[in-house]
């Protein structure tokens, strides 16, 4: 059985639109690339003050607080839906309008658009405030946000830098970049390579930056302890690093979604299976659109053969996020272990043709073949061909090398198995001949 690495699972940071301003083997899911930062609100301390240092009239200062208070007030109140994101950005459109010079107007009706998700609006309310001000960072950093979300990786990394060289101060753009470092760590994977000391002497930098300008920031915490947990094979002090980190994260605040999934990851370092578990849960029940963390307390699940439970969790992941691969390996491997056959070759084939170049596909495939249909469909030997050509498949992608070696072995199990039973086969012509033991 092959699913996504315990090594590399997801930060998920998912770190939310807040409100301040300023693998192969059997084991937890890792991601490819880091769930977003949080959006950077604005260069000040207030959604509801403009920028400092600057000469504005009594009128202008006046209009926007005033939509600045619809905007706070609801968001105080977690009141967010479409029609208040609209009633919001409208509220900034018409300050704009008679302040047209007013960047913060403009970047606030991008911010009340991002709150509910409105990602095309919010993108160009965005580009109209870089318009306005093209070095107006906030802006620039949630560009950089939209970008990520779009899975467009470089372009985020640069309107994040792009940010933080117009105001230094934005955690929001510190953090993702620190997130995408994160991620190149994990595919180095190797912490005497010069690189990764690199790219984690810059994520430290990043987040002890932003730190610097917001102490209490649980998100910097959170992937500051990620960062230390990388390495942690060759240096188990990593871990007691990332405990400490984790723990300034809890103190400031525990209801925290990523922070739990995190402290999922540790656990899991430390063979705590059952910890990890519930640190996983946690996340899903503090944030149910938590598509890693779902993932993560499936494939736990997956471990411990309750497979109704993961099947729950992999299916409502894809509801989440339906182009989602790791989660279509995992409800494969639950409806395997449900019986239901069918069902899992099904979302094994999804995988392959949503990602051709991942093996995992091709490995469980095989495995499907060979150690379950085989077993019951009335043609043993095609069976067995079926799953050697998805093993040679499987060799030809994507893969761990360990997982590479076992497929070799099986390959060699099953030509030595349909070798053996065409003899015997051949030698009882009148009998019905049954498929020897490997």
């Amino acid at each position: 059985m092959t699913i996504p690495s315990m090594t590399r699972i997801s930060s998920a940071l998912a770190l939310a639109l807040l409100v301040a301003c300023g693998g192969p083997k059997t084991g937890v899911r890792g991601g490819n690339v880091p769930p977003p930062p949080r959006i950077d609100k604005s260069e000040n301390a207030s959604p509801t003050k403009v920028e400092p240092k600057r000469e504005v009239s009594h009128d202008t200062r006046k209009d926007f607080e005033t939509a600045g208070q619809f905007f706070a007030t609801t968001d105080k109140a977690h009141g967010w839906t479409e029609s208040t994101c609209r009633q919001a950005a409208d509220r900034f459109v018409t300050v704009v309008r008679a302040h047209p010079d007013l960047v913060e107007a403009q970047f606030m009706v991008g911010l009340s658009y991002h709150r509910c998700g409105l990602t095309d609006d919010a993108e160009r309310a965005y580009r109209q405030a870089i318009q306005i001000k093209p070095n107006h960072g906030a802006s620039l950093s949630n560009l950089g946000e939209l970008y990520y979300r779009a899975g467009k990786i470089s372009d985020a990394r640069q309107y994040w830098e792009s940010a933080i060289k117009a105001n230094g101060k934005l955690t929001g753009a510190r953090i993702g970049i620190a997130s995408l470092e994160l991620e190149q760590m994990r595919k180095i994977a190797n912490p005497k390579d010069a690189t990764w000391k690199k790219l984690e002497e810059d994520a430290r930098f990043n987040l002890s930056s932003t730190l610097g300008v917001d102490a209490d920031n649980v998100a910097a915490y959170t992937v500051y302890g990620l960062v230390y947990m990388e390495g942690w094979q060759s240096n188990k002090n990593r871990l007691d690093l990332a405990r400490l980190l984790l723990d300034e994260a809890k103190k400031r605040n525990d209801n925290y979604a990523p922070l739990q999934n995190a402290y999922g990851l540790l656990y899991m370092h430390r063979a705590s299976l059952n910890q990890a578990l519930q640190a996983f849960t946690a996340a899903v029940n503090i944030d149910p659109k938590f598509v890693e963390a779902r993932i993560n307390v499936g494939l736990v699940t997956l471990g411990f053969r309750k497979y109704d439970v993961a099947r729950d969790m992999f299916s409502k992941a894809l509801e989440l996020s339906p182009r989602n691969y790791d989660a279509m390996i995992g409800l494969g491997i639950a409806l395997r272990g449900l019986k239901d056959l069918d069902g899992a070759e099904a979302q094994y084939k999804k995988a392959k043709e949503l990602d051709p170049r991942r093996g995992e596909a091709y490995y469980n495939l095989a495995v499907l073949y060979k150690d379950f249909r085989a077993s019951k469909d009335a043609d043993f030997v095609a069976a067995y061909k079926q799953a050697k050509e998805y093993f040679q498949q499987f060799l030809s992608n994507q893969g761990d090398a360990a997982d590479k070696a076992e497929a070799k072995e099986q390959i060699a199990v099953i030509d030595k198995t349909v070798q053996n039973f065409l003899k015997v086969q051949a030698s009882q012509p009148a009998a019905q001949a049954q498929p020897p033991k490997n």
